[in-house]
């Protein structure tokens, strides 16, 4: 199981980005764009409620309407609409999420009682929650930037033995700037957010079993 959700969160073969826009203004189309300039391998599926089409690839209304498997799911839809995209996802075996949607504990109780509601809801239905509430991932051997994170935009990334997770999504655009800036490239790069689920210590876990890791930084 530590394998396979490895596998899912860091080397996904299939990804759903839920609630993918097309307008390039916009957080929400970040993922879908840095995974196709960056040459990500695998299968990439917009979700969308409106649309048939976001930013050239076939779009469907829900995740229920996708014809494959999807290892994970990038949810990028307003708070109040995220347990249903969650059910839906179990139901569709989905292994991992990551939360870009901000709304929970950050917000106070009644954020952190929605949040509990959320990550109970994954776990009955077999599924892992990253964030919410955060950047999400880098796997830069891999060529997949799973994330919103602007800095992405920008440059190249640099491949090296350096893995970054920081329960700042903003640190992480500055620390891999700065880094690279001087030479130093990196393997993985997590933003945990509000960390309800997948936590520090489990992830670094996960990256004492990635053969393109040497050295593990947190960032706290």
């Amino acid at each position: 199981m530590h394998s396979t959700l490895r596998k899912a969160l860091l080397q996904p073969k299939s990804i759903a980005l839920i609630g993918a826009s097309p307008d390039i203004g916009k957080n929400n189309s970040r993922p879908q764009r840095y995974l196709k300039r960056y040459g990500y391998r695998g299968r990439v599926v917009p979700v969308n409620l409106s649309r048939s089409e976001v930013l050239g690839e076939r779009a469907y209304p829900d995740v229920r309407s996708i014809p494959e498997s999807i290892d994970h799911a990038f949810i990028m839809v307003p708070a109040a609409a995220v347990p249903a995209v969650i059910s839906q996802c179990c139901e569709r075996h989905v292994k991992v999420a990551t939360l870009f949607t901000a709304g929970f504990a950050e917000l106070g109780t009644e954020g952190l009682q929605r949040q509990r509601d959320i990550v109970k809801l994954a776990r009955d239905g077999g599924m892992r929650i990253l964030g919410p509430n955060c950047m999400g991932m880098i796997n830069v051997h891999d060529r997949i930037p799973l994330t919103v994170n602007a800095v992405v935009e920008h440059g190249e990334l640099v491949a090296g033995p350096l893995s970054l997770i920081s329960q700042s999504g903003s640190m992480t655009g500055s620390i891999l700037t700065r880094a690279q800036a001087r030479g130093l490239g990196f393997s993985k790069l997590i933003s945990v957010g509000n960390e309800s689920d997948l936590g520090v210590g489990e992830l670094a876990e996960m990256l004492v079993d990635d053969d393109d890791t040497g050295v593990i930084l947190l960032f706290l």
